[in-house]
C-alpha cells in the first residue's frame, strides 16, 4: 500500500471518520422520498409510480457497477473509483433541484446509482486493507451504523428544505460533496491488495446456490425497507396523518431504530443464534401490519420502528452467515452478490408493491403491504420450520 500522506495514521479517530465516512453516502439515494408526494402533485400527468422510482431507480445501475467496481479499482486506483463515485453522486443528486424535468431527474438519479456502484463495496474494501483482527470487526460494524447515519442526516436536510419546495429538498445532497472534500485531503493514494492462499497462489472466488439464496433473501428485505422509505410519505400525506415533514420525522425515527437494533444484534445473537432470523422476519411482520393499518402518526411510527428493528436481526445474520456458507476464499464476491441482492430489492420496490396493490385481498391504507406481510410471514414459519429439523453446519 503506497500513501502520499506522511501523517497519515489509520489508528487515529479523525482518520478513521475520513475512512468510515464514505459510508455516510451510500444508503442516501431513498432520502428524497418525502419529497415524492409534492412531486407527484407537480408530475400529475405520469403515474405515481413512475415518480416513486425517483426514490429508487437509483439501485438498478448500481448494482450493474458494483460488478465492476473491483476492477476498476486494481486499473485505476481505489481511492480515485472511490472520489469518482462520490462526486457523481454529488454532482447528480444536486442539478435536479435546478430542471424541473421529471426524466432529466430519473436521468441524474441513475448517474446517482453508478456512483454508488463505483463504492459500495469499495467502502468495505478500504476498511480490510487498514485494518485486521478485532479493529476490523469494529470499523465494519462501524460502517453498518455510519450507512444509516448518512441516510438519517440526509432525510432531516430534505425535511427542513421540503418547507421551502421539493425542488429546493434535492439541494440535500450537496452534503455528499462535504464528504468528498474530507475524503479526498485525508485518506492516502492505496493500493489494492491480491487475494493469495498459503501457498502463495492465486485464489479464484465461487458462488454456490447457498449464496445465490441469500443474495434473493436479502432482495426482499431491502424491498421492504424501501416500502417503508417509498410509502410513508404518502401514507402520512395522503391519509391526512400529518405533513411531508412529519412524513420525513418519521423516516428518520426509522433510520435511528434500525441504527440502534445494528448495535445490539450481537446480544440478540447470543441469546436466539441462528434463530435470531425467524424473530427478525416475525418482527417485519408485525411491523408491515401495523403500517398498513396505523389510524394515526404514533401508531404508523410505531410499525415503522419495528420494522427499522427487522432487518438488523435478520440481514445481519445472513451477513454473517457467509462466513459459513460461501466457498473458500469467497467471502468478499459473496458479500459482493448480498449487496447486489440488496441493491435490486430496493429498485424493484415501488414495481413490486403496485403490482401487489392491485391484487391483494388485504385492505388498508396501502393493502400491496398487507399482502408482502403475509408473504413475509409465510417465509419465516418455512425458515422457522426448516430450523428446527435441520442442524446448523460449521464450515
Amino acid at each position: 500500500m503506497a500513501t502520499n500522506n506522511n501523517d497519515w495514521n489509520a489508528k487515529t479517530w479523525f482518520h478513521r471518520f475520513s475512512i468510515l465516512a464514505v459510508s455516510l453516502v451510500i444508503t442516501t439515494g431513498t432520502a428524497i422520498s418525502p419529497a415524492l408526494p409534492a412531486m407527484q402533485k407537480t408530475f400529475s400527468d405520469y403515474s405515481p409510480t413512475l415518480v416513486n422510482m425517483v426514490a429508487t431507480i437509483q439501485q438498478i445501475p448500481a448494482f450493474i457497477v458494483l460488478l465492476m467496481s473491483a476492477p476498476l479499482a486494481k486499473r485505476f486506483g481505489i481511492k480515485q473509483m472511490i472520489g469518482l463515485g462520490i462526486l457523481l453522486m454529488g454532482i447528480s443528486g444536486v442539478v435536479p433541484a435546478f430542471v424541473p424535468n421529471l426524466w432529466f431527474i430519473l436521468g441524474s438519479r441513475i448517474i446517482f446509482g453508478i456512483g454508488i456502484g463505483l463504492i459500495n463495496s469499495l467502502a468495505i474494501t478500504i476498511i480490510n486493507i487498514f485494518y485486521g483482527g478485532d479493529d476490523q470487526a469494529q470499523m465494519l460494524g462501524n460502517r453498518n451504523s455510519f450507512e444509516t447515519i448518512g441516510l438519517c442526516i440526509v432525510n432531516i436536510l430534505v425535511g427542513q428544505l421540503l418547507n421551502i419546495s421539493w425542488q429546493v429538498s434535492f439541494l440535500s445532497y450537496f452534503f455528499i460533496l462535504v464528504i468528498l472534500v474530507i475524503f479526498w485531503k485525508v485518506v492516502p493514494d492505496i493500493k489494492s491488495t491480491e487475494t493469495v492462499d498459503q501457498d502463495g497462489n492465486q485464489t479464484h472466488a465461487q458462488v454456490n446456490f447457498a449464496v445465490i439464496l441469500a443474495g434473493v433473501f436479502c432482495a426482499v428485505m431491502t424491498m421492504g425497507l424501501a416500502t417503508v422509505s417509498v410509502m410513508t410519505p404518502t401514507i402520512v400525506v395522503n391519509g391526512k396523518l400529518g405533513s411531508a415533514t412529519d412524513a420525513s420525522f418519521v423516516i428518520t425515527i426509522f433510520t435511528i431504530a434500525s441504527m440502534l437494533m445494528g448495535f445490539l444484534f450481537g446480544q440478540f445473537f447470543k441469546i436466539f443464534r441462528r434463530f435470531v432470523l425467524p424473530l427478525g422476519l416475525l418482527v417485519f411482520t408485525i411491523g408491515l401490519s401495523i403500517m398498513n393499518f396505523a389510524p394515526n402518526l404514533v401508531i404508523l411510527t410505531i410499525g415503522v420502528v419495528i420494522i427499522g428493528g427487522a432487518y438488523p436481526l435478520a440481514g445481519t445474520y445472513v451477513f454473517n452467515l457467509m462466513d459459513t456458507v460461501a466457498p473458500k476464499n469467497s467471502n468478499a464476491l459473496a458479500n459482493s452478490i448480498l449487496l447486489v441482492g440488496c441493491n435490486v430489492g430496493t429498485a424493484i420496490s415501488p414495481i413490486v408493491m403496485g403490482f401487489l396493490n392491485q391484487i391483494s385481498p388485504v385492505s388498508g391504507a396501502q393493502p400491496g403491504i398487507g399482502l408482502f406481510s403475509i408473504l413475509i410471514a409465510i417465509l419465516m414459519v418455512i425458515i422457522f420450520s426448516f430450523q428446527l429439523v435441520k442442524k446448523p453446519k460449521t464450515k
